[in-house]
């Protein structure tokens, strides 16, 4: 029901032969076949045919088996002719062994078969028995947890996490507004980073309440939906955004279900329950639990918001009837004060209730600036005292105020609701302010600081990372901002400014050269400056924080300039600003040491491959690297070309892991490869000799694949000897037309102390191709965890006829930039040599 729980395997019947099996087999028989056949005259092996039924009955299905043995029986009587027994009583004896050997092999591979078939369905009961007692586990919880109190956004969290993990990956609800639209979202996940790329995503790019996500239908319709499957060519359909089809493939979706929130006739929202890859899809079961968890929770939270508006009314009557202890204002159907209390006229600047009654609500507002949370201009129109008078019952608003004479700043939070008076005669609007200066200068210092430290861990270039330090500033704290860096003699310069287009950007980077002229270095100054007439709106703040550097003598400084109604900075502003000084200057250095990180880690990736490839004698070389991961990683992958004994050694290899070790590892195995081939022909000995180095230090052992071959000039072309240690198998080309793999299977180097390879020989003969490479090719992936594989790989060079190595190389190169999804995982090379008689 949940991630963790495999869906049963299906069985493989024998209406269905694996080719693989067989080939399998057939290799095998034709291993003793052809070691018979070698020592015909001296031993017979006849018997021995029985090991390739028997060995295939360990693995295959009875028809499988069957065909093995029809093949071993029809080679015994055909290895009579070879070791000259045919027809003697040896040979008939022989013949009826691999009969009744064959037979009970094939015996065997049908009761192995009805044990395994009885082991799938048991844990396929087993299964199904696990998932209903999750589902009503589930079902309990949820009775629990929604019958109990609370209010509706709690509700709805709670909601989101009684589906996660049990029923989801990934559990969203999506709110309805009253105009129709898709707003407000409550999210969780396994993991509660994708549930906050989720919020980000929907805030920035609402769903369409016309389109076509499911979201969208299930509002609109009120129908739930069952996706059991999320293919590419649907979340393309669905998505709102390309951030949004980004984040949809990152998380790999796989199924989902999609139900609407709906109690007393009234759609509150749509809950989403979604599985990514590795989880087994949703069924009609999942989604007959989900139906009742959204009537559930529908009919829980829909409640919840009427006890909400109940319990709000509540307190607002309590608080008149409580001597109106807080801040309260009455206001009558002209929107005038009929009614303050003391709280109220101490925050609003009177000396009493009755002061502030007498005052027009209009002088009063035209005291302050008025600004919303994020910083616009409040609209008049939307106090809520005026929407109460209205017959409205607004949401309570938050606003900043600043005083146009003092530049105090004062945070209130507003909440107003309408009274009618008994009989629908007059209409009044109660309003109740609260100072929340302390908390929003805290909660809103504390967000600055998060989204500046995140601005600015957000790039590792040097640059990018100053260039973000000055819009750290811009437009929280300041109209202009610029960031000063010494240089190599220590000289302050300019090297990013961020401006919001003010007007006259030259007189903000006077004020701000001025002010920093006289501060001296790696201190702090604050001034208010006069743009030109005495009223207020025209006041400049101009603040200098020095950059700290950690590691550098010499401290850079940050200037910035803050203009307009209600932009003076304070001293608290200064040292909120000298933190994020601080903080810029970490995250300068941490961008300098990755940029010389990078410079030696692409400075080793390139040493550890050969500058260029060398001219040999009769051939055609192409090659190519991509190293995956962070600049700063060296990877393992490499290859090398270089003369050997009466020839020429080619290898290539990937030694395990990433980083320093690897690097040492790869270049340990290109120089002793090079230094085994000025004395071994025999590509097997060179590798023993690496063999060796590696195992010295078993408790650092690192493990390395590789295929290394002897290449020498021959009468029809170049001659191969070729090996293969743990590494994917080369492929051959030829020049009439096909692909085939080559060489045989071998342990990986490092593994065992001791190891003997076995070494393939062929011919590249005018036009034929060896196209080597890692497993970085073979392992690239697309969303879905779908692998390139060696099967997409033969039948891409099948299409290779008659291109030259590069072609092949860049053939190869764009189908994995095509295949792949998401950032590269591993290092990828591929070396191609032609047999043609030209150099390159």
């Amino acid at each position: 029901m949940g991630a963790g729980m495999d869906p049963p395997v299906p069985l493989r019947t024998n209406r269905d032969p694996d080719a693989a099996v067989l080939a399998l087999g057939a290799v095998v028989l034709l291993a003793i076949v052809a070691i018979d056949v070698a020592l015909s005259g001296t031993v017979s092996l006849t018997p021995w045919v029985l090991i390739a039924p028997m060995f295939i009955a360990t693995r295959g299905t009875p028809r499988e088996t069957a065909i093995v043995a029809a093949a071993a029986f029809l080679a015994s009587i055909g290895l009579g002719a070879v070791n000259d027994t045919f027809g003697e009583a040896i040979h008939i004896s022989h013949i009826a062994l691999a009969l009744a050997g064959g037979v009970l092999a094939v015996i065997a591979a049908g009761i192995r078969e009805r044990l395994e078939a009885e082991r799938r369905r048991t844990t396929d009961l087993l299964h199904r028995e696990r998932a209903e007692r999750v589902r009503q586990e589930f079902a309990s919880r949820s009775s629990q947890l929604l019958e109990a109190p609370q209010d509706a956004m709690t509700m709805l969290d709670a909601v989101t996490g009684l589906a996660t993990p049990d029923m989801a990956d990934l559990c969203i609800i999506d709110l309805l507004e009253p105009d129709g639209s898709l707003k407000g979202v409550v999210a969780r996940s396994t993991d509660p980073r994708d549930a906050d790329a989720l919020r980000t995503e929907r805030g920035r790019a609402p769903l369409d309440p016309a389109g076509e996500h499911p979201v969208a239908v299930a509002a609109r319709t009120g129908r739930p939906l069952l996706l059991p499957e999320l293919p590419t060519i649907e979340l393309e359909r669905y998505a709102s955004s390309p951030e949004h089809l980004g984040l949809m493939q990152r998380l790999q979706y796989r199924s989902a279900i999609v139900v609407p929130l709906s109690a007393r006739g009234r759609t509150l929202g749509v809950l989403s329950l979604l599985r990514f890859a590795g989880d087994v899809p949703y069924d009609d079961q999942d989604f007959s639990v989900a139906r009742d968890l959204a009537r559930r929770a529908a009919l829980a939270v829909d409640n919840a918001r009427l006890f909400g508006e109940l319990r709000r009314a509540e307190g607002q009557l309590e608080a008149i009837l409580q001597n109106l202890t807080e801040a309260v204002t009455v206001q009558d159907e002209s929107g005038e004060l009929v009614y303050a209390n003391q709280a109220a006229a101490d925050i609003m600047g009177a000396a009493s209730p009755e002061e502030l009654i007498a005052m027009p609500v209009a002088e009063i507002g035209a005291r302050y600036w008025q600004f919303t949370e994020d910083g616009e201009p409040f609209p008049a129109g939307e106090y809520p005292g005026r929407r109460a008078l209205e017959g409205e019952r607004p949401e309570p608003v938050v606003l900043r105020q600043v005083d146009r004479v003092t530049h105090e700043e004062r945070w209130v939070r507003l909440a107003a609701t309408p009274i009618v008076s008994e009989g629908g005669g007059e209409r009044l609007a109660v309003t109740v302010t609260e100072d929340i200066t302390e908390a929003a200068q805290i909660t809103r210092r504390q967000r600055f600081l998060a989204s500046a430290t995140q601005m600015l861990a957000s790039s590792l270039e040097v640059e990018a990372t100053i260039e973000k330090a000055a819009w750290a500033m811009v437009p929280d704290f300041a109209d202009w901002c610029a960031v000063h860096v010494p240089d190599e003699q220590g000289r302050l310069r300019r090297m990013a400014v961020a401006d919001l287009d003010v007007p006259e950007p030259e007189r903000f980077e006077a004020l701000a050269d001025e002010a920093l002229e006289r501060t001296p270095p790696g201190e702090s100054s604050l001034d208010d400056v006069a743009l030109g007439a005495s009223s207020p709106d025209q006041l400049a703040s101009v603040a200098v924080v020095p950059l700290v550097v950690p590691g550098e003598e010499t401290r850079g400084a940050i200037a910035l300039v803050s203009a307009g109604p209600g932009r003076r900075l304070s001293l608290a502003d200064l040292a909120l600003m000298e933190e994020i000084g601080r903080r810029a200057g970490v995250a300068i250095a941490n961008a300098r040491v990755h940029a010389a990180r990078s410079h030696i880690a692409t400075t080793l990736q390139r040493s550890l491959l050969p500058p260029r490839l060398p001219d040999v004698p009769g051939l055609t070389i192409a090659a190519r690297f991509r190293a995956a991961g962070v600049s700063s990683e060296v990877g393992g992958d490499f290859y090398d070309l270089f003369p050997a004994v009466n020839g020429w050694m080619v290898v290539i290899g990937d030694v395990t892991g990433k980083g320093p070790v690897a690097a040492a590892i790869t270049s340990l195995a290109r120089y002793t490869l090079r230094t085994a081939a000025l004395y071994e022909r025999r590509p097997e000995r060179a590798l023993e000799r690496l063999n060796d180095v590696l195992v010295v230090d078993p408790e650092r052992r690192q493990l390395c694949t590789a295929i290394c071959a002897h290449l020498s000039n021959g009468d029809e072309g170049v001659h191969l000897r070729l090996v293969c240690a743990g590494h994917p198998p080369p492929y051959v080309l030829r020049a009439r037309g096909g692909a085939e793999p080559a060489g045989r299977p071998g342990t990986l180097l490092g593994a065992f102390e001791e190891i003997a390879w076995e070494a393939s020989e062929l011919d590249l003969r005018p036009g034929d191709t060896l196209v080597l490479y890692t497993d970085g090719v073979t392992d690239t992936t697309r969303s879905g965890g779908e692998r390139f594989g060696q099967a997409r790989l033969a039948a891409l060079l099948e299409t290779c006829d008659g291109l030259t190595p590069e072609d092949i190389a860049q053939r190869i190169d764009a189908a994995l930039l095509a295949f792949e999804e998401g950032p590269q995982r591993d290092d990828l090379a591929v070396l191609v040599l032609r047999a043609d008689g030209v150099s390159r």
